[in-house]
């Protein structure tokens, strides 16, 4: 990655479970399977050099705990930002957050939810593209800085799902 350049990394959470005993969609856990995809999305992060600066991340039960499997299993131990406006946030909200948090990382990941990382994910590589659980996108970013960003992508660098990896 070159110092003058940004990216942008998109992490939808991992599977949740429909079968808990939470009482809200916001307190639902990742499943077995949940747990095994963010672990195969952080060893593909960490063998690809692909780990960012900092996490943004939705405050929801299957988003941290998603966050959490990745960091244990890459290793990684930077700034992590958990807020409730990423939970079903829009893409002119991930936008945002990215602009008002991002500062200061190369490499921002944001893990956050459907349909808002669908559609961001579409917006930046000009296509569609679904984004089933944990299923990770790499963009290099049209701006010097996070806070002059306005949601283009000069690249789309790749879009992984835990399915498609040979772990």
């Amino acid at each position: 990655m070159s110092k003058d350049s940004l990216e942008l990394l998109l992490l939808r959470h991992a599977k949740s479970s429909w079968d808990s005993s939470a009482q809200t969609d916001h307190e639902r856990p990742l499943n077995d399977r949940g747990i095994r995809a963010a672990a195969t999305m952080a060893r593909f992060c960490k063998n690809r050099d692909l780990l960012p600066d900092r996490i943004l991340a939705s405050d929801s039960c299957r988003t941290r705990e998603t966050v959490e499997r990745f960091i244990e299993t890459a290793n990684w131990d930077g700034p992590i930002v958990f807020t409730t406006e990423l939970y079903h946030a829009s893409l002119e909200m991930l936008i945002d957050i990215a602009r008002s948090h991002g500062e200061g990382s190369q490499r921002l990941m944001i893990v956050a939810h459907n349909p808002g990382i669908e559609e961001l994910t579409s917006l930046l590589s000009g296509e569609t593209i679904v984004c089933p659980t944990a299923t990770l996108s790499q963009f290099r970013v049209a701006s010097s800085t996070w806070t002059d960003w306005r949601g283009q992508a000069i690249e789309h660098l790749g879009t992984w799902r835990p399915k498609e990896l040979v772990d």
